[in-house]
């Protein structure tokens, strides 16, 4: 079954058990064995309409659904879903006189989107434009659910069904399965839980109570939780006496090696903490920053915050993608990543909705959920977090939901830290250099100029990205070389013998060979300062 559930982040683990000893109906396997079994004869030239006649259609009446093919949206500008699902016929006879308006919606139980056999449901299509459906079909169905009142979209190929959620917000949860491979592998158990998640009986009754089911319970470990924690910390000020409390009262929830950098940091201190033998309970991995900060935040929750209406007023001259997707955000409190993912989901979502600058464009990495989500962590979202835990937790959460560890999220105390400003400053102050060496100002500018030279380069051409190369390397020197300095600067308020002198003798050889760098750095009071940035966690802007 592991390879029949493409994703899944609509049920737990548990609930997924629980869906799997529901009585099972080996009738409706059989006719979906059929349906597909004739349907195979056709799929390769099966155009959009064959898939819906043949395939599509049948299997909704098996799976116990009455309804209404091509309903008008009340956009005219967006063509509406392929089919309105409704609980009975009554219930459809009843709305088909409300055609074309936001209530007509309001009364249906879900909406399904259909594509052409085979499909990519994560990726967009490239055309003469963009139009709404050319774009990624899963954001397609999130925006008729997150502007309609249907609880429920269903979004198929045939192949491939996915279920979605109507979004609180702005994240995506949803159930996908391969139906074509559960069939064609005889996956008793990938066709029992489509058949009770996808059915009439699953969108109008077993998922609602296996939701508040587990609604009720988690929540009840989760208060007794927060307070066994509470009461293992209460009146401890130290990290290492907070810290081995926390982590061991998470370890029925989170693996030995989620914590990496706080076990470091102890282990430094000769603060050593036993390692559970026993794997933790499963747990819902997708909900886990929103678990952490409702267990260890003093306010058990985020503020809520209208990104969309942010984003979009950033910029209102320049409502696009392209400018949406080239802010630089800076996050100084991550703690859990709750406003980071939301971040990184209302992103991504509005770049599905905003057009391009220019109508024949079509970047292929943008109009794929996936390398979109991870090109808005690699060049848009950065993030600096002061707290072990949090850090560790904030990692872990992005890594299980998005398969990427971004390196733009670092730690550091976003409160103790220089800028280049600082640089500069220091570096206009006159000395005396020598005749063949260049001044410090100098050095500052031709960086500068380097950066500008990179990012002037197209990565489409070949000798391009052969300087580019370069110059990353000769840039990447330089920053660890400013960064050092920054720290050395930033120290100057902590430790009384350095002074500016050393300050100055660090600029004068910013531009040295490696050799001469690494012989300064490795002096007592360099040595010095950087131990103190690592404790401090020194954030420079």
């Amino acid at each position: 079954m592991q390879t029949t559930i493409v994703r899944n982040s609509l049920l737990s683990p548990e609930g997924v058990q629980k869906l799997l000893k529901l009585p099972r109906n080996d009738l409706v396997y059989v006719s979906l064995l059929e349906i597909l079994t004739k349907f195979e004869d056709i799929k390769k030239f099966a155009s959009e309409i064959h898939t819906e006649i043949h395939l599509i259609k049948p299997i909704l009446k098996i799976l116990g659904f009455t309804y209404e093919s091509k309903p008008k949206y009340f956009d005219n500008h967006i063509k509406g879903p392929d089919a309105a699902l409704f609980l009975d016929e009554s219930v459809r006879d009843r709305t088909s006189s409300l055609w074309g308006t936001p209530e007509y919606y309001a009364n249906t139980l879900g909406v399904l989107l259909l594509k052409r056999f085979g499909r990519k449901l994560d990726e967009g299509i490239s055309g003469f434009f963009l139009e709404f459906e050319n774009g990624i079909p899963l954001y397609q169905l999130f925006y008729f659910l997150k502007n309609t009142k249907t609880p429920w979209g269903i979004l198929t190929n045939g192949k491939h069904w996915v279920l979605m959620k109507k979004p609180i917000s702005h994240e995506t949860r949803i159930f996908w399965i391969d139906l074509e491979e559960a069939v064609q592998t005889n996956d008793r158990e990938a066709l029992h839980l489509f058949c009770n998640i996808f059915s009439l009986e699953g969108l109008s009754k077993t998922l609602g109570q296996l939701f508040e089911n587990e609604r009720g319970s988690m929540i009840t470990r989760l208060q007794e939780k927060r307070a066994s924690l509470r009461s293992s910390t209460s009146g401890f000020r130290k990290k290492t006496d907070i810290y081995p409390r926390i982590i061991g009262g998470l370890s029925d929830i989170f693996r030995n090696d989620v914590f990496t950098s706080t076990r470091e940091y102890l282990a430094e201190r000769d603060v050593w903490i036993q390692e559970r033998k026993l794997p933790p309970d499963r747990l819902d991995d997708f909900n886990i920053a929103g678990i952490s900060t409702f267990l260890l935040s003093k306010k058990g929750g985020t503020p809520a915050i209208d990104l969309e209406n942010v984003f979009l007023k950033a910029r209102p001259d320049d409502r696009t993608k392209d400018s949406l997707l080239s802010l630089k955000i800076l996050d100084m409190t991550p703690g859990f990543g709750n406003l980071s993912i939301e971040l990184i989901e209302c992103l991504a979502y509005l770049s599905f909705i905003l057009p391009y600058r220019e109508k024949n464009t079509f970047t292929a990495q943008w109009e794929d959920e996936k390398s979109l989500k991870r090109y808005i962590l690699e060049n848009i979202l950065y993030g600096i977090e002061r707290s072990h835990i949090s850090f560790d937790i904030l990692h872990h959460a992005l890594k299980n939901r998005y398969d990427y560890d971004s390196g733009n999220f670092k730690f550091g105390n976003p409160l103790i830290g220089m800028s280049l400003a600082d640089i500069a400053r220091h570096a206009r102050k006159k000395d005396q250099t020598g005749l063949f060496a260049k001044g410090r100002q100098e050095v500052l500018n031709d960086i500068r100029e380097m950066y500008r030279e990179y990012f002037s380069l197209s990565d489409k051409i070949k000798e391009n990205l052969m300087i580019k190369e370069e110059l990353s390397q000769t840039l990447n020197t330089y920053c660890n070389r400013l960064k050092d300095i920054l720290d050395l600067i930033t120290a100057t308020y902590f430790i009384k013998t350095i002074d500016d002198r050393k300050i100055q003798e660090s600029l004068s050889m910013l531009d040295c060979e490696t050799t001469a760098w690494n012989s300064l750095v490795s002096r007592d009071y360099f040595m010095q300062a950087k131990s103190l940035a690592k404790q401090a966690g020194f954030f420079h802007l």
